[in-house]
């Protein structure tokens, strides 16, 4: 408490054993768990002592691995995150010492509603919608970073969540998934999104590549972006290549290599630090490049492409539905029965599910993603039976097989 107030909010209790730091959240939520508990208050000295983890360059050529992998769920946030009781049982579900989940509240509500879940919330940070989340994303990364102690993993996943997804597979098979790459999972735009300035003459164009804000770090990559933004590097990314500038007629008015750049920081800034921008790009396309520590390399440059990269969480644009051809996104939109069919949202914004069918959550299971949004809290089953109870038979509890009856 005497470290972070609002500590008292979230574990009243803390008044009473010991004087909290935020690491005392992680396991006072589980004091069944004594040993936990006991591994957490034995770290405290050593993180007030000022022991740093191991720091490495980008991917992970140089850590070393003493423990299995870890998974780390990084949640951003407003005043809640939906469907919490989806989540709960998610992690009811998985071995405690296979993940950690921290969430980043912008209210003091979510703060409060995290109270007694497995998701620990991180002391808040300033952010701002599209000028800023990187503040509060890299806030998550330091905190996992510096305060789950003791041995590390080169296989160790970084994984940011939206307050307004859900898991479409089970924790194994999530967990199994991210913990096999040795590479950084970014879903790339279509280089129509890419923002793009001019070099010179003859010397072609730079340009910044666009990802989804829903990306997975490899723990040298986690690493590297936490120091970087300590540093100050790329916060001026924004005015640097003069997004969102210039006039807006309508949404086909962002296209390949025009100088017209649109977009959110945190849609530019992990790829452009970690990975560099790409220098000396025929405005004409049909390049590529491979880019150490991205899964998906290489890179295609042409303004044909479509999306690129890993693309782990499932996200409706109304731009590119049934645009891109044959794509996992497509396949899943394809496979929803009609009751299923999200609304699609604009061109600015995603768009979500308030009504689904069982049917629809099967499909949902058997895509080719790990994660899926956005979800109201609390949406409607066709049928009138429980969503959460139903999503976590179809999705949760489906880990040894596929054949769960439905309604």
């Amino acid at each position: 408490v005497w470290l972070y107030p609002e500590a008292a909010l979230l574990v009243p209790e803390c008044r009473i054993l010991v004087p909290c730091s935020s690491t005392d959240l992680v396991v006072l939520r589980m004091q069944r768990k004594v040993t936990k508990v006991l591994a957490v208050l034995l770290a405290l000295p050593l993180a007030a002592l000022g022991v740093k983890l191991k720091e490495t360059g980008a991917g992970n050529s140089s850590l070393g691995s003493s423990r299995a992998p870890r998974v780390y769920f990084l949640f951003l946030a407003v005043d809640k995150i939906s469907n919490l009781d989806v989540w709960s049982a998610f992690f009811d579900s998985a071995p405690s010492d296979q993940y950690r989940a921290f969430a980043h509240c912008k209210e003091k509500s979510c703060a409060q509603q995290l109270s007694g879940s497995p998701i620990v919330p991180v002391p808040q940070v300033a952010s701002y919608y599209c000028t800023d989340l990187v503040s509060p994303m890299n806030q998550l990364l330091n905190f996992a970073l510096q305060t789950d102690l003791g041995p590390t993993s080169e296989w160790d996943k970084f994984a940011f969540i939206s307050d307004s997804s859900l898991p479409a597979k089970p924790f194994s098979e999530i967990y199994d998934k991210l913990a096999e790459r040795p590479t950084s999972d970014l879903c790339v735009f279509p280089p129509g999104e890419w923002a793009d300035l001019p070099s010179g003459p003859g010397k072609g164009l730079e340009m910044a590549v666009k990802v989804h804000q829903w990306i997975t770090l490899t723990r040298g990559h986690a690493v590297r972006a936490n120091e970087m933004w300590n540093k100050g590097v790329m916060h001026n990314f924004m005015s640097a290549f003069k997004m969102n500038m210039m006039g807006w007629n309508n949404m086909l008015d962002n296209s390949y290599a025009d100088n017209r750049n649109w977009g959110c920081l945190d849609e530019f800034w992990y790829m452009t630090s970690l990975f560099g921008t790409l220098k000396g790009v025929d405005p004409n396309g049909n390049q590529e490049i491979k880019l150490e520590g991205f899964t998906g390399s290489p890179l295609k440059i042409d303004k044909k492409q479509g999306w690129q990269g890993q693309c782990d969480t499932f996200v409706i644009w109304a731009k590119y539905l049934h645009s891109l051809g044959k794509n996992s996104q497509e396949n899943l939109m394809m496979a929803l029965d009609q009751s299923s069919i999200p609304h699609s949202g604009n061109w600015a914004r995603p768009g979500w599910w308030d009504t689904i069918s069982p049917r629809g959550i099967q499909a949902i299971r058997e895509s080719d993603f790990l994660f899926v949004r956005k979800f109201i809290d609390k949406p409607t089953l066709t049928g009138g039976d429980n969503f959460a109870a139903t999503y976590k038979r179809l999705v949760i509890d489906a880990g040894s097989s596929l054949s769960v009856g439905l309604r």
